[in-house]
């Protein structure tokens, strides 16, 4: 029988997860029965490996101790210098707040409200959400599913560690010409980034929305081991609940349920040719442009791999190189493949796709680092006229390219790579 649980209020999160229940993979479709986990202990899929369920030790208080204190660095990362720079005898601190702040200020608010988003923002919010969340296993409080809601939509948008590797990306660059010099904030970011992540790694998905609410089980006749879409069953991709396929929402999370995604090829198809469209003036159009003494110097991608390699930065210029150039053509490249891959007959499909669009989907972020070193660069050298960087046209025009590229990644379904191809699915209506 089906559990319906009230949104609005919430069971408490103590209620005791059951010894087994089915499961829906939400990469291959395959319904599984659910074992029941020891602290430390994680099941995978038995078709395509991917985590379907993890228990963390200590669920509760471990992520709600990282979660306070990446907060608390976090808080400290802007009350304090984050970087000063000396040129000419100047000198210059940057605040954290700085990055997004600065560019506001110079009619840059696209870049502004960006880098507030990726590096503050969201982070934050990810990190209240999850100690709201998980006080909610021991007290009633309002809300609770749409906050794991908010939580796990803005979870991929969260760019602290991206931003990291942008600093010292643009430290390297400045350290030819400028002193700098690190504060307090600076290693105040180093360590939430750190607390930051580890409090993701001990949140599991379907523990917490397990802890939350009872998971709904329409178990009448189905049977472990085949598809969902053989059993009219559909997977929740926000909750990871199980839904009847008649049922357009789901009773748990609310969230709109479809058994895939719709017109999913043709999204990911139009979202991957506008990026291939963008990418090609975004190598050419400046990504920043540095003013020096009355002299103006633009620079684009390419020239500025160049610009480092010709320094000796050879491992700089080789990480822009693969963040700007190699991981935005690939994601491109091989999300056509896995389009191209779900015409084909099941018999004539390659499995890599199965463990290759987790890889892509998580690496497309990456290549933001690029635009992160533009808004840092143009936070950092403001030395009224002696020199100073600007933004230009290329860094909007790439963080699209970007940013379509990891929307064209979510819009794909990956089940469908598990699914008959178009034509096996009429010959068999037929």
């Amino acid at each position: 029988m089906s559990t319906q649980t009230s949104l609005d209020q919430p069971p408490l999160a103590t209620i005791p997860t059951p010894a087994s229940e089915l499961v829906l993979c939400r990469y291959c479709d395959l319904l599984q029965q659910l074992p029941a986990l020891q602290d430390g202990e994680e099941a995978d899929c038995q078709r395509c490996g991917h985590e379907l369920d993890a228990r963390q030790r200590e669920s509760a208080i471990r992520p709600i101790l990282y979660a306070i204190s990446a907060l608390f660095m976090l808080v400290l990362t802007n009350l304090f210098p984050f970087v000063g720079m000396d040129a000419a005898g100047s000198h210059r601190d940057m605040d954290f707040l700085d990055t997004s702040a600065v560019l506001l200020s110079e009619n840059y608010p696209w870049l502004a409200i960006l880098v507030w988003l990726f590096i503050q923002a969201i982070p934050a919010f990810c990190m209240i959400a999850i100690v709201y969340l998980k006080l909610g296993m021991y007290i009633r409080l309002p809300a609770l599913v749409q906050t794991a809601r908010l939580l796990y939509a803005l979870k991929p948008w969260s760019m602290v560690d991206i931003f990291l590797i942008g600093l010292i990306v643009s430290f390297v660059k400045l350290l030819t010409h400028f002193e700098i010099s690190l504060g307090m904030s600076f290693w105040a970011f180093c360590i939430f980034c750190l607390l930051h992540l580890r409090t993701f790694q001990v949140v599991d998905r379907h523990e917490l929305w397990s802890r939350i609410a009872p998971a709904p089980q329409p178990v009448q006749g189905k049977i472990a081991g085949e598809t969902g879409l053989s059993q009219h069953l559909k997977v929740c991709n926000c909750c990871t609940a199980l839904v009847p396929l008649e049922q357009p929402t789901c009773s748990r999370c609310g969230t709109k349920v479809r058994q895939r995604i719709p017109d999913s090829i043709q999204k990911t198809l139009a979202l991957l040719f506008t990026a291939t469209i963008l990418y090609i003036p975004a190598n050419f159009l400046p990504m920043m442009e540095t003013v020096s003494l009355g002299d103006s110097i633009e620079s684009t991608i390419i020239s500025g791999i160049i610009l480092m390699w010709q320094d000796g930065a050879y491992p700089v210029a080789i990480v822009v190189l693969l963040a700007s150039v190699v991981i935005p053509v690939l994601k491109i490249a091989v999300m056509f493949w896995l389009c191209y891959l779900t015409t084909l007959p099941q018999s004539e499909r390659s499995q890599h796709g199965t463990w290759v669009y987790p890889v892509v989907d998580w690496i497309g972020r990456w290549s933001m680092v690029d635009v992160l070193v533009v808004a840092i660069l143009a936070a950092l050298v403001r030395f009224d006229a002696l020199v100073g960087v600007y933004p230009g046209m290329g860094t909007f025009v790439f963080a699209c390219v970007v940013i379509i590229t990891m929307l064209a990644a979510m819009s794909f379904d990956p089940r469908l790579l598990w699914d008959p191809s178009p034509t096996e699915q009429l010959e068999t209506r037929q």
